[in-house]
């Protein structure tokens, strides 16, 4: 019985005292940007007609303060059955110091919290 009653209350402190020390930051995502449904949020500097000039900010990431890297590529691409096809990337990479959310005990932002990381957006 005491044994049940302490990984009872070990449980619920958890659950109390929300994510454990050293718990994952995630990045939270771009307010706004060019909205492609359902997923994409970002801006696209540079890409053409229709989008963004080259002076848009190229981060996915909202309260970022590092690097970004990106580039654009296209291309064709051929499958087994020699089928061509039309090739566009977006590749971005990121570094750097954020401001993001811990999860909370039911799975939802529960609190911010300061981290750094690498991200890499294809």
């Amino acid at each position: 019985m005491n044994r049940a009653l302490t990984l009872c209350y070990a449980v619920c402190g958890i659950f109390l005292l929300g994510a454990p020390v050293g718990a994952q930051v995630y990045p939270l995502p771009l307010v706004g940007g060019d909205i492609i449904p359902p997923f994409v949020h970002s801006f696209f500097p540079g890409a053409g007609m229709g989008f963004d000039g080259v002076d848009a900010d190229p981060q996915g990431i909202t309260n970022f303060n590092g690097l970004t890297a990106m580039g654009y590529t296209a291309g064709t691409a051929t499958d087994n059955s020699g089928n061509p096809y039309d090739i566009g990337t977006d590749i971005r990479v990121y570094q750097g110091d954020y401001v993001g959310a811990v999860l909370g005990p039911i799975g939802f932002a529960s609190k911010s919290a300061k981290a750094h990381g690498t991200f890499c957006e294809i």
